[in-house]
């Protein structure tokens, strides 16, 4: 599926509520939403999948754009799920939700973003060494030497570090999950020009040029991308978004914090249904 070969993606069952369609971000994949999948599996119908070049989708053979995985998300929308859905980006994932309800909006119906990046002229990440280690592998032969290196486990283990706040929920299960897939040929190589076009990722869009619903979820302790960034983006992209954050989480709360981050995403999604949508123990609440 798609045009740049098979598309790995996964949904729940039975149909139910909303249709969500969970975007992961850098370096990431569909298993890295486990923690919070079973809550939101239990109320609407849930749809992941790998972008290419990640996960186990297609390897990409071009150099990596915010439009040809808006293009492979509006696809797999058109041909698998039958109505607009509701994108759950999670950071360059949020990416590429925005440039979806910029570039397809008939397939939007609402719009998540998690610790989102895209906020243009602010760089991919925000710490001083995080500053000085995006610089270093844009240097031709040592970022692909820096690439190799830190490519297994050892390397993931860093960069979740480096994400989380709370340090504890880097687990040996997440670590195999996101380091299975650098294993492949190539793969380190690819997430090296990801991090080199990092600049290129920023999102031009101006305040009404998305309508649907939209929120913007943080981890308030996020180092990487500050709870500033989510001001910034509704002030300048969504002014009609809501922001919502999340204590004692940094840049990745659906794994590190789930259940807070359940309890501030369900309530939102409750909003966006239709009255004849709603969960039937909610009805029944509300009919009393």
């Amino acid at each position: 599926m798609g045009h740049h070969g098979p598309m790995r993606y996964w949904q729940s069952s039975p149909q139910r509520g909303l249709p969500l369609l969970l975007i992961h971000g850098y370096g990431a994949m569909i298993e890295y939403w486990n923690a919070v999948l079973p809550t939101l599996a239990e109320r609407h119908t849930c749809y992941l999948l790998d972008l290419y070049g990640f996960g186990y989708s297609a390897d990409l053979k071009t150099r990596p754009n915010k439009r040809m995985w808006a293009n492979q998300v509006a696809s797999f929308i058109h041909k698998v799920i039958p109505e607009p859905a509701i994108l759950i980006g999670h950071s360059l994932g949020g990416t590429m939700s925005a440039q979806m309800a910029l570039d397809y909006p008939q397939f939007v119906r609402g719009l998540v973003l998690v610790d989102s990046t895209g906020v243009p002229g602010t760089g991919p990440l925000y710490t001083h060494h995080e500053r000085a280690f995006h610089k270093l592998v844009q240097a031709p032969m040592v970022g692909e030497l820096i690439a190799t290196a830190i490519g297994g486990r050892v390397g993931v283990t860093q960069f979740l570090y480096n994400l989380y706040y709370r340090k504890e929920r880097v687990r040996s299960e997440v670590i195999d999950i996101l380091s299975g897939p650098l294993r492949k040929p190539g793969a380190a190589l690819f997430r090296l020009n990801v991090l080199r076009a990092f600049d290129e990722f920023g999102l031009d869009i101006k305040p009404g040029d998305v309508k649907v619903p939209t929120l913007l979820l943080w981890g308030a302790q996020d180092k990487s991308f500050p709870v500033w960034l989510a001001y910034r983006m509704k002030e300048t992209m969504f002014p009609h978004a809501e922001i919502r954050l999340i204590p004692e989480s940094g840049h990745c709360p659906f794994d590190e914090t789930p259940e807070a981050f359940c309890d501030a995403l369900l309530p939102w999604l409750d909003e966006q249904l239709r009255p004849s949508e709603q969960p039937a123990a909610q009805q029944q609440a509300s009919d009393h």
